[in-house]
């Protein structure tokens, strides 16, 4: 972890050291490739989802639905 926190620290003080606007270029860049990573998860666990539900491991249902079952474990 000692090694990871290092080497964070060392790009944050290497962004730091940029003109202002680099670093805005840079936050918008990172920001998009975290968008995009986030929706590739989104994709991924849809597709896993509809997986479980055509084998009968998943079922459907409302929020109460949810509620109801968890609380009848």
């Amino acid at each position: 972890m000692e090694v990871c926190q290092s080497r964070l620290d060392q790009i944050l003080d290497e962004i730091a050291a940029l003109p202002l606007d680099e670093q805005e270029m840079i936050l918008s860049i990172a920001k998009k490739q975290h968008i995009e990573r986030k929706r590739e998860q989104i994709l991924k666990d849809s597709r896993e989802t509809m997986r479980a539900y055509k084998k009968g491991l998943a079922i459907k249902g409302t929020v109460d639905d949810l509620v109801k079952d968890l609380e009848s474990d």
